[in-house]
């Protein structure tokens, strides 16, 4: 068990930092991209690698790799009062002249992130594991609005990564998991970071929070679609995508009006239904906006077979019994395919949108919270204001950061244009194809001149029909915004 101490954890903290067990060094650091495991084989070269006698190697074969080691291992490399720490807390227990790992810790932004050993997942425990920060969490960290809040609701908390994040722009945030030792992880690492500010509770969905309502709330919920609930951090007790319907139309009733749900998900599309439709039917009459990016989809076979082999953990069945029992129970439900990606629904009166995108990926490295409440005010825009009349008020604005890459071509001894791209770089990337007219127009897109104006000038240097430019100039200012290359 976990135990926060009456101190501050600066002894620890402080010397993770000095030894360099840092977020940027698991970065640039190839040997700690993939996790230690003993079914894909690399402990060995893992254990290979941290062989040199270091503090930092000390760190990662206990919090990394979870390795016993015996004193004369870290003795002069490791002081004694941090050792001390480290077994008063729990997270190294002595056993039999070795300190045993119980914990794998993960840097993050700054901060440390207790949850369980990687190789709890090959075990018949995984069942009630408590995962560190995974890739759908750093994704919903990447997409989570980051802007100053009164109250924010980490639904799932698992390790309580968000909320510990977001405890520095919001005033008081809850952290909420139906597994107890989730709550126990939690709770250990609000102290060991020093957070003042965030609650831990135990309990079913919005049960532990009934009553109360939020300015945002983040859940990276257990959606893997399988006939299955053993694996509570994955794996939920309804049929098929079932939890994430019921979630999404409960959680406007804890949303403060313009509070937004920002939730990683997936769905299934099944025979006689779209996916899309079924989404629809899930955002109806929920009295908010949604803004839906797909980011993959598989078929039922691929699904089943990728999540199997590589991301389920322990289980007394072989992977082809495993993957005969998955596909008699999409079979039998008419599953065709999942789908996966994110969610921000924003409680809002009045008339709503939908919003669905299809992205290649969203394999981000750099947050984009900005970008979210920067598409729902365009998407308010776009919405209520669809006339070319109505535009005509709108000064439009690139943003900042919008680029144009251009190709060239020789043309009788001179480089001329051949294709130019408006791009936009960031956590959610963007690009359209231009040509050097629209381009010329864009650069006079700052915000200052409205849409009327800056049609009525492009129409006396080209000298064409105003209407006509005027209604071009419209596509185009669509177009972008929707695009998010343009702002309104």
């Amino acid at each position: 068990m976990l135990t926060p101490l009456a101190a501050q954890p600066t002894a620890i903290t402080d010397f993770f930092k000095e030894a360099g067990f840092t977020h940027e060094q698991f970065k640039r650091n190839p040997t700690l991209r993939d996790l230690p495991s003993g079914r894909l084989g690399n402990l060995s070269d893992l254990t290979e690698r941290t062989s040199e006698p270091t503090a930092l190697n000390i760190l990662l074969r206990w919090f990394f790799l979870g390795l016993p080691l015996g004193s004369e291992a870290f003795a002069g490399l490791i002081p004694a009062p941090v050792v001390a720490q480290l077994v008063e807390t729990g997270m190294l227990v002595p056993d039999a002249g070795r300190y045993v790992p119980k914990v794998m810790l993960t840097p993050c932004d700054g901060f440390l992130f207790a949850a369980d050993p990687a190789r709890t997942l090959e075990t018949p425990e995984a069942s009630g594991m408590v995962l560190w920060p995974n890739p759908s969490t750093r994704l919903l960290q990447m997409f989570t609005i980051r802007r100053p809040t009164t109250a924010m609701l980490d639904l799932g908390a698992g390790c309580g990564i968000l909320a510990v994040l977001a405890a520095g722009h919001c005033r008081q945030v809850v952290a909420s998991d139906l597994n107890p030792r989730a709550t126990e992880f939690a709770r250990f690492n609000v102290w060991l970071n020093g957070v003042n500010n965030v609650e831990c509770v135990t309990g079913d969905t919005f049960a532990p929070v009934e009553g109360r309502r939020f300015d945002l709330i983040a859940s990276n919920p257990p959606f893997f679609v399988t006939p299955s609930a053993d694996q509570i951090y994955c794996e939920n007790s309804m049929e098929l995508d079932g939890y994430c319907r019921e979630l999404i139309r409960a959680a406007p009733r804890y949303l403060n009006e313009g509070g937004f749900l920002q939730i990683t998900l997936e769905w299934v599309e099944v025979k006689g239904q779209s996916w899309r439709d079924r989404l629809a039917e899930w955002l109806a009459d929920t009295g908010c906006d949604a803004w839906v990016l797909r980011s993959y989809t598989r078929s039922a076979a691929a699904y089943a077979a990728e999540r199997i082999g590589r991301m389920m953990p322990y289980s007394p069945l072989t992977e082809n019994q495993r993957f005969d029992e998955w596909m008699a129970y999409y079979r039998a439900l008419g599953v065709e395919e999942v789908q996966g990606g994110i969610m921000a629904l924003r409680r809002r009166s009045g008339s709503n949108w939908i919003r669905i995108e299809e992205v290649a990926s969203l394999d981000c490295t750099e947050p984009f919270g900005d970008s979210v409440v920067e598409l729902f005010a365009n998407q308010d825009r776009l919405e209520s204001e669809r006339s070319d009349d109505r535009m005509m008020a709108w000064k439009p604005r690139l943003p900042a950061d919008v680029r144009i890459d251009q190709q060239l071509h020789l043309d009788d001894g001179e480089w001329k244009p051949s294709a130019m791209q408006l791009r936009r770089p960031g956590g959610l990337p963007t690009a359209l194809a231009l040509d050097p007219q629209v381009a010329e127009f864009l650069r006079k897109c700052d915000g200052t001149r409205t849409l009327d104006e800056l049609g009525e000038r492009l129409a006396a240097e080209v000298k064409v029909d105003a209407g006509q430019v005027r209604q071009q100039c419209c596509a185009v200012v669509r177009k972008l915004v929707e695009r998010r290359l343009l702002l309104l």
